[in-house]
């Protein structure tokens, strides 16, 4: 469930939701004895092509996806920075409410975040009881890559994931051996340290483990412009710092993975214990108000390749996920009343996926799916009228089937595909249970979902690209149900259903000096009875709207010389919303929260030099992050100024095996934005820069950290 003060975010900024398609069984990971689509390959070592993610990423998928290489990322990367990463992804925005490891929510090409699936290797980490995942709770520790599906989303990930998918692939043990050992910190607190150790476990080399345990926080108290709650009167203007915008965090992410003949078998548990404040918006911040959480999340998953002759595979995933969360507002300082809540949730998830040839170039997908989700939540504090308490759980089970077809000499991709889910709903609460007027009943939900996706090489590295399919998303407990804070739940939602089409072009040249890789795509979703966040005064409530449109067009280009004396990776997202509510307040207006216009760039430079017989590298980059267009309201009378964010950094790598990073973020210190009301004579008004009304954004900060590497690759 959610916290009050993540839910008036998501009321400021997700009023309407669109749709964006899935295709494709998940893609098998890059660290295995690799099958590509239609041929067997042998898996090369370990690339040091920044690009090289990216390029596999385009071989197993016929639509748009970004995979960012986490080892190749340049710059620094708090723990806690997946937002950051995320954000600087084509047709990615990132929303947060302020400060490192605080609550961070991704919208891709306008949809909400509770259109955007997440997974970790293939098996899903988002609730769909909650119907959103916080990304500043996610640590980087154990990863190896990122991939974002914005347009043919793998039908392994369900049809629920209508604005696209998140996968985040975990480090493999093979190819490393040794001890990491990284430390930083930076402003407002910010610290961490972790420590990794790989290699193998056995004289065989079948075996290989992975270990990664780390402590992130921070204080999070950063300056910012409070205008007392009045922005027509300049008297009560003040610099404040923000209270309540701490954390700490302990993890441990272990994998291991072991070979048996052609099968290959990898397991990675995870645990964590995060403490939290939940600030509440600048003009009430809040002081006492914690947040706990533990988790435990174990993720598994068997494979056997050339099932059925050369291209098969035989999969096995499963995953389960035990979570443990205290909710205290002791005073009501977010809430609208004082809460201790207390939640226990259960998440089971078992997927069999099979991969089989059927006649020259052609491959039969078969993937089913069964989850089970239980919710417990005991409500400790006083409560007039219902307790608060309430059992949840809803089962879902899911089957898809696609082929795909090569024609033209493997120029020209088909990809059809039938994804069906059915949703089990157990929301009835006891007598004098759940919250205020709960009528909660058991239903059940079917969704269908075609699609089709299809690539067409025209030369060699220049490919064109097109997908189109149906999606459907049910309602979450949140929004059925709401909470005892700023959400007010609406039993009669109907699911979300929508269709999205896409088409582009791919250009990826390989020049002896110079690798250029470049996408351009337009989009377009509509939705029906989208689930639309209004404000009733001091709360909020979830309605289904009739129709919405988006539409949009995004790009991105990296230009990588061999040598890699100087990068660039840009991209910029275009995007054109409509509300199409029978509200003649709203119809025809942009949807909240969605940037009309983002960019961001990115430029390093460095040359690697030996003195001494000692191998340096010193680099240095610069950032460039602009967003402009984005309303606030549904009638489209509150728009936010463009705001441009700069950030420089300088890195230093020995032989390899020490680098030290440090980067400067928000450059010139922007902290402020002048933005016209539609109040108190529409005059000009100065307020903090913020994603979210009442949650203003940190102003320049430093991050610093050493990294040390003792071992090496596994030959």
């Amino acid at each position: 469930m959610l916290t009050p003060a993540q839910a008036a975010a998501i009321a400021t900024s997700a009023f309407v939701r669109p749709a964006v398609p899935p295709a494709l069984l998940a893609p098998p990971s890059a660290e295995e004895p690799e099958r590509a689509l239609h041929r067997t390959v042998v898996q090369a070592p370990e690339s040091d092509d920044p690009i090289e993610a990216q390029r596999r990423l385009d071989a197993s998928s016929p639509g748009f996806a970004t995979a960012v290489d986490l080892e190749h990322e340049p710059g620094t990367r708090p723990t806690d920075g997946l937002p950051e990463v995320i954000a600087r992804t084509p047709g990615a925005t990132v929303r947060s409410i302020g400060g490192l490891g605080q609550f961070g929510a991704v919208s891709l090409r306008g949809s909400s975040p509770q259109q955007v699936a997440v997974f970790l290797d293939g098996v899903p980490i988002g609730s769909s009881l909650a119907g959103l995942v916080d990304l500043g709770q996610i640590p980087l520790d154990g990863l190896a890559r990122v991939e974002i599906y914005r347009g043919h989303v793998p039908v392994a990930f369900g049809s629920a994931a209508i604005g696209g998918a998140i996968d985040l692939v975990g480090a493999p043990a093979w190819q490393r051996r040794g001890l990491v050992l990284q430390t930083g910190g930076g402003s407002f607190g910010a610290r961490e340290s972790t420590v990794t150790a790989r290699g193998p476990l056995s004289r065989s080399g079948r075996s290989a483990g992975a270990i990664t345990v780390g402590y992130a926080g921070a204080t999070g108290d950063f300056p910012f412009a409070d205008d007392g709650g009045t922005p027509d009167l300049s008297g009560d203007d003040q610099t404040l710092r923000r209270t309540g915008n701490d954390y700490d965090r302990v993890a441990m992410h272990a994998r291991l993975d072991h070979r048996a003949g052609p099968w290959r078998i990898a397991v990675q548990p995870l645990l964590s214990y995060r403490d939290q404040g939940v600030p509440g918006p600048a003009a009430a911040q809040a002081h006492h108000v914690r947040l706990s959480t533990v988790q435990a999340r174990t993720v598994a998953s068997v494979r056997r390749f050339e099932v059925g002759g050369p291209g098969g595979r035989l999969e096995w995933l499963a995953g389960l996920g035990l979570q443990r969360q205290r909710y205290l507002d002791p005073e009501g300082e977010v809430g609208l009343a004082i809460d201790d809540q207390r939640l226990h949730g259960l998440d089971v998830y078992v997927s069999p996926r099979l991969r089989l040839p059927l006649w020259k170039d052609a491959w039969l997908g078969l993937v089913a799916d069964q989850r089970a989700e239980f919710v417990a939540v005991d409500e400790r504090a006083p409560t007039v009228g219902p307790s608060g308490d309430a059992r949840r759980s809803r089962l879902g089970v899911g089957a898809g089937i696609q082929l795909e077809q090569f024609l033209l000499h493997d120029r020209w991709l088909l990809v059809p595909v039938l994804r069906v889910d059915g949703l089990s709903s157990r929301f009835a609460a006891p007598p004098g249970g759940g919250e205020q007027d709960d009528q909660g009943t058991d239903a059940l939900a079917l969704g269908v979902a075609p699609r089709l996706g299809t690539r067409l090489r025209l030369w060699p590295g220049i490919e064109l690209r097109a997908s189109g399919g149906r999606y459907f998303r049910p309602p979450t407990l949140a929004e059925l149900f709401g909470d005892r804070g700023y959400v007010v739940g609406n039993e009669g939602l109907r699911p979300e259903r929508g269709h999205a089409v896409d088409g582009g072009l791919i250009v990826d040249r390989q020049r002896p000096a110079l690798d250029v890789y470049a996408q351009l795509a337009g989009f377009a979703t509509w939705s029906e009875d989208l689930i639309s966040w209004v404000s009733a005064g001091a709360v909020a409530r979830p309605v289904n709207v009739a129709s919405a449109r988006v539409r949009g067009l995004e790009s991105a280009v990296a230009l990588v010389p061999r040598h890699r004396w100087l990068t660039l990776h840009a991209n910029y997202t275009w995007l054109d919303s409509r509300n199409g509510s029978d509200d003649p307040a709203q119809h025809g207006q942009p949807l909240p929260g969605r940037p009309r216009h983002e960019l961001f760039a990115r430029v390093t430079a460095g040359r690697s030099l030996r003195i001494r017989g000692l191998r340096v590298e010193p680099r240095v980059l610069y950032t460039v992050d602009v967003i402009a267009g984005t309303v606030l309201d549904t009638a489209g009378r509150l728009e936010l100024p463009p705001r441009a964010l700069q950030g420089a950094g300088a890195e230093l790598h020995l032989h390899d095996r020490v680098h030290l990073l440090v980067e400067v973020r928000n450059l010139l210190d922007v902290r402020t934005a002048t933005v016209t009301l539609p109040v108190a004579g529409a005059r000009p008004h100065l307020l903090p820069i913020a994603d979210f009304i009442g949650y203003p954004l940190p102003g320049r900060s430093v991050w610093a950290s050493v990294r040390i590497e003792l071992g090496g690759r596994v030959s």
